[in-house]
């Protein structure tokens, strides 16, 4: 009978290695001080530069970094739906809206704090999210892809219209917290939701219910023969994915201070937000946060670019270019490099973990610019 050989384990029961048994690639490096030196002032050097940037820059600069952390939140959130479990979102105007709207309408006519209209804003996108999940139960791919374009439609021309909820075309008040009114003070209310919500989806692919989204991802059958719950874990990912749209809604309002249905439509946000997301890369959260500053400081300092070099139409029509420019990228991210810029920023965050600085890494590992497994 043929005997299987299996190689010996690597360490012992306390995970020290064995002599004599090699270390799987990528494992036993371990930095030296000048190494961790090297990674402290990697990080420290962008936070002080960041901070001289909001110093020194007008009000306009700190409300484009707040526009900047918003969307990267709400890509994290299609991130989950697209990139975590393989469903394809086209309406998430209406995930964002209505945290928006109901974050405004907390505040400003219930008279109620902000941290609670933040609150039931992640309540309610999660409870409406959930809702769509029951629908992706029963239909995937383009199927769904049409239901959540069909419902970004119904609360961008229904919902959205709503003069008790929303105040028509008046708009809905949405003040901000008391002591960061100011765009320099709010930018950090902005960062803080950022960083939270970075926090739980790094700790939520490393969990169980992380791992079964991802099965879920590759197909539903066989992660079912496997023994996951479809069906609890496809909606807890949708939960998720509405309450991070939620919080993206939330500070969307409070950074506007008036939001109107017309904020609120699929070019603007749905298609925007899915561009960030393929673009910094699928399952990538570090790519997906890199070129949602990239695509709004590129707004910001393109016309003085074009006006430097005596381009007065490029000038004029900036936001334009770069919305063209994103798809653009976005194409070509699909074809050629699916990993996005998450192919800079993943070998980035394996080298400030301690690991080694290797851009030759395969595959979209999930999770990755935070934590994942690459093939070797």
């Amino acid at each position: 009978m043929a005997r299987t050989l299996e190689r010996p384990p690597a360490g012992d029961a306390a995970g020290r290695p064995r002599p004599g048994v090699p270390r799987p690639p990528g494992t036993g490096f371990r930095p030296g001080p000048a190494g961790w030196g090297a990674r402290g002032a990697a990080v420290l050097i962008p936070l002080l530069v960041g901070v001289w940037y909001v110093r020194v820059n007008a009000q306009v600069r700190s409300d484009a970094l707040a526009t900047a952390a918003v969307i990267a939140i709400g890509a994290l959130s299609l991130n989950v739906l697209v990139g975590y479990t393989g469903q394809i979102s086209l309406g998430h105007q209406a995930f964002i809206g209505i945290g928006a709207f109901t974050s405004a309408y907390i505040v400003s006519e219930s008279h109620q704090p902000f941290l609670v209209g933040v609150l039931v804003a992640l309540a309610v996108g999660a409870a409406q999210a959930v809702i769509l999940g029951l629908i992706a139960l029963r239909v995937r791919g383009l199927y769904f892809a049409l239901v959540t374009l069909a419902w970004g439609k119904v609360a961008e021309q229904c919902l959205f219209r709503l003069k008790s909820f929303t105040r028509g075309g008046a708009g809905a008040q949405a003040p901000r917290p008391a002591g960061f009114t100011t765009d320099k003070a709010y930018l950090l209310v902005c960062l803080v939701g950022l960083a939270l919500v970075l926090l739980v989806d790094w700790r939520l692919v490393a969990t169980k219910a992380g791992r079964a989204m991802q099965a879920l991802r590759e197909s539903p059958q066989v992660a079912a023969n496997y023994g996951v719950d479809v069906k609890g874990y496809t909606l807890y990912a949708f939960a998720v994915a509405g309450a991070y749209a939620g919080l993206a809604g939330a500070l969307l309002a409070s950074r506007r201070l008036t939001v109107q249905s017309g904020d609120f439509d699929f070019a603007g946000i749905a298609l925007t937000y899915l561009i960030v997301t393929v673009v910094g890369g699928l399952r990538r959260r570090g790519g997906i946060v890199a070129f949602s500053l990239l695509y709004v400081l590129g707004g910001e300092y393109l016309p003085d670019l074009a006006r430097a070099i005596g381009f007065h139409t490029i000038e004029v029509n900036a936001g334009y270019y770069i919305q063209a420019l994103s798809a653009v990228l976005a194409i070509l991210t699909l074809v050629f490099q699916p990993d996005g810029l998450g192919t800079v920023t993943a070998p980035i965050g394996r080298w400030l973990r301690g690991e080694r600085f290797q851009l030759a890494h395969g595959g979209g590992a999930p999770g990755a610019g935070g934590g994942g497994h690459e093939r070797p």
